[in-house]
C-alpha cells in the first residue's frame, strides 16, 4: 500500500478525492481536514439545497471536527447549480461554513468548485478543463498503484433474469449454526462460493434473524448491542479486507436469486458502504433494497439511521476508519 502521495497543486487534490470516496461526487460538499502539511479526514455531504446556511454549516463543522488533530481544511463544492453569478453557487452556505470552520480552529485554506464541465477556484472567472484532473500526477500515480476512481460492485446488468426463487429455510438452532459456519468459510476464502453454496447463503439471508447473524459476522470488531453494531460503534478496527470481500460475495449471491429476494444482500451492501464512509452509495443500495422488496424493514431502518447519524461511528476515528486498498 502506498504510504505517501505528494500533492503539488489543486488538480492533484481534486484528483485524489474520487480515489478516497470511490467515485467523483455530484451535488456535494467535500471537506478535507489538514494538519502540518498533511491531509486528514475526508467528509462528503449532500449539497444543502434548501437547508438554512447556518444550520448546514454547523452540522458539517461538527462532523469535520471529529478529526481532533485538524488545524485547517479544504472545501470543494461539486455542483451544476447556478445562481445570479455562477462563480458563487451556494454562496451563503460556503460563507457560513467558512465562518464555522474558522471558529472551530480549522480555517478553510482554499475553496474549489467542480462542475460537470470545468473546475475553478471558487469565485474566480477561470474555467479549467476537467482533463487537468484526470491527467494529474496524483491520478496517474493512484491509478498506477492499482486504485480506481470509481468502484461499484453492483451491476444490475450482470444479474440473471430467469432464476428460480430459493426456498426460505426454517429458523432452527441447527440452521443458524450452519449458516454461520458457511458464511465464515466464504468470508475467509479468497474465491467465490459455488452455485449450491451461494443458493444456500442467499436462502439464509431471507430469514431476518439469520440475516442479522450473517451481517454481524461480517464485522470482526466487538460491539455491545445490535444498535451499536448498526451504528458502527465497535471496540477495535474491523477487518476491512473481509468487509470488501463480503460486498463482492453479496453481489454473487444476488446472481442466484430472482428479483424480490435480493433485498437482504442489497441491504448488507448499503450498510457496509455506510460503515466505509460512502453515504451516497449506501443510500443508493438501500433504495434498491426497498424497491426490490417494498417496505423491507432492515433497509428502511438503516435509511432512517443514516439520515439521523449521517456518519458511522467507526468512520469518525482515523484509527478504525476504512482506507481504500491500493493493490
Amino acid at each position: 500500500m502506498m504510504e505517501k502521495l505528494t500533492l503539488t497543486g489543486p488538480a492533484d487534490l481534486l484528483a485524489y478525492i474520487p480515489h478516497l470516496l470511490g467515485g467523483t461526487p455530484t451535488e456535494s460538499f467535500v471537506v478535507l481536514t489538514a494538519t502540518a502539511g498533511a491531509l486528514g479526514a475526508t467528509l462528503r455531504v449532500d449539497a444543502p439545497m434548501d437547508a438554512a446556511p447556518l444550520g448546514f454549516a454547523q452540522t458539517v463543522t461538527s462532523l469535520a471536527a471529529q478529526d481532533e488533530n485538524a488545524t485547517a481544511c479544504y472545501l470543494v463544492v461539486y455542483t451544476d447549480e447556478t445562481s445570479d453569478d455562477d462563480r458563487f453557487p451556494y454562496a451563503a452556505h460556503v460563507a457560513a461554513l467558512g465562518n464555522e470552520l474558522a471558529t472551530a480552529r480549522m480555517p478553510v485554506r482554499k475553496v474549489y468548485l467542480v462542475t460537470s464541465t470545468h473546475w475553478a477556484a471558487y469565485g474566480s472567472t477561470e474555467r479549467n478543463p476537467l482533463d487537468q484532473i484526470t491527467d494529474s500526477n496524483a491520478n496517474a500515480t493512484m491509478t498506477f498503484l492499482g486504485s480506481a476512481a470509481t468502484v461499484d460492485v453492483y451491476n444490475p446488468a450482470l444479474l440473471g433474469k430467469w432464476v428460480e426463487p430459493v426456498k426460505v429455510p426454517t429458523l432452527t438452532e441447527e440452521s443458524a449454526d450452519q449458516a454461520h459456519r458457511e458464511w465464515v468459510t466464504v468470508l475467509e476464502a479468497h474465491g467465490m462460493p459455488d452455485h449450491e453454496t451461494a443458493r444456500k447463503l442467499a436462502a439464509w439471508f431471507q430469514v431476518p434473524h439469520l440475516r442479522d447473524v450473517l451481517m454481524a459476522e461480517t464485522i470482526t470488531a466487538n460491539y455491545s448491542s445490535i444498535l451499536d453494531l448498526l451504528r458502527g460503534k465497535f471496540d477495535g478496527r474491523p477487518d476491512w479486507k473481509r468487509v470488501d470481500h463480503a460486498e463482492v460475495v453479496a453481489f454473487e449471491l444476488m446472481k442466484v436469486v430472482p428479483e424480490g429476494q435480493r433485498a437482504p444482500m442489497l441491504t448488507l451492501m448499503g450498510w457496509l458502504q455506510w460503515l466505509k464512509g460512502y453515504g451516497k452509495n449506501a443510500a443508493s443500495y438501500l433504495k434498491l433494497a426497498v424497491e426490490d422488496a417494498p417496505d423491507y424493514g432492515m433497509a428502511v431502518l438503516l435509511r432512517e439511521l443514516i439520515v439521523t447519524e449521517q456518519i458511522a461511528e467507526v468512520t469518525k476515528n482515523r484509527d478504525t476508519a476504512y482506507t481504500r486498498p491500493i493493490n
